[in-house]
């Protein structure tokens, strides 16, 4: 991992070989923008952290329509294995005891114990409420009239289905047990149609935080747009 000052030098010459590549008569109006790649560290130092692990979720609700629990840990360790260089153990998701997460994510001696009987540098755990609620409603959209050719405004009646997701995330220094960094995501969608996949829905939602969740433990990059001076 580069130094701070190392990754903005580097985003300087990003920005100088993007602008010494546009063609000169694009210079002359004053202002150029152009895209840049910019390094993002990881928030949380992870010298030597080589392994982790993913526990159980604790769930806020019950789901009857798909094994939460389940299906969350097996996501998160698939990604966890694309998105970042970590070894994540293979094991049975650890249960975690009948306490708040909160609390017992500053319990060090706990998370010590854990991380020495599965060998585990750093350990995921996390809290999950999913609820599935009915949107159907009266909706108004512009169509073109097959008659006339123009657009029209319209109001019809459409089956939809809401999903929202909570999902808070600690992840844990094996070594010591200590409480590295925790986060709360919130996300929300509507699918249209009634009897949608919650997995589907689930994983889209998942997959919007993806990048900020990820980025917490291994650093990426982010295109930005910037506005440079030419005259």
């Amino acid at each position: 991992l580069l130094p701070p000052l190392m990754m903005r030098r580097v985003a300087d010459l990003l920005v100088v070989a993007a602008l010494a590549a546009l063609p000169w008569g694009g210079l002359q109006a004053g202002t150029v923008q152009v895209q840049v790649n910019l390094p993002v560290p990881e928030r949380v130092n992870m010298t030597g952290i080589d392994s982790i692990l993913v526990t159980r979720i604790v769930l806020m609700n019950d789901n009857p329509k798909v094994d939460v629990n389940r299906e969350t840990v097996s996501y998160l360790r698939r990604e966890l294995r694309k998105n970042t260089p970590l070894h994540v153990l293979d094991v049975e998701a650890p249960p975690l005891p009948e306490q708040p997460l909160d609390e017992l994510a500053r319990n060090p001696e706990f998370w010590k114990e854990m991380s020495a009987k599965y060998g585990a540098d750093m350990i995921l755990t996390s809290s999950l409420k999913y609820a599935i609620t009915d949107r159907s409603g009266f909706v108004t959209e512009d169509v073109i009239s097959p008659i006339t050719g123009q657009r029209v405004r319209r109001t019809r009646y459409a089956d939809r289905e809401g999903f929202e997701m909570e999902f808070h995330v600690y992840f844990i220094r094996g070594r010591d047990g200590t409480l590295l960094y925790d986060d709360k995501f919130s996300e929300d969608t509507t699918l249209d149609g009634k009897n949608n996949d919650p997995l589907t829905a689930l994983f889209i939602m998942f997959d919007h935080i993806q990048p900020e969740l990820f980025g917490i433990i291994a650093s990426n990059q982010k295109v930005e747009s910037r506005i440079l001076f030419t005259e």
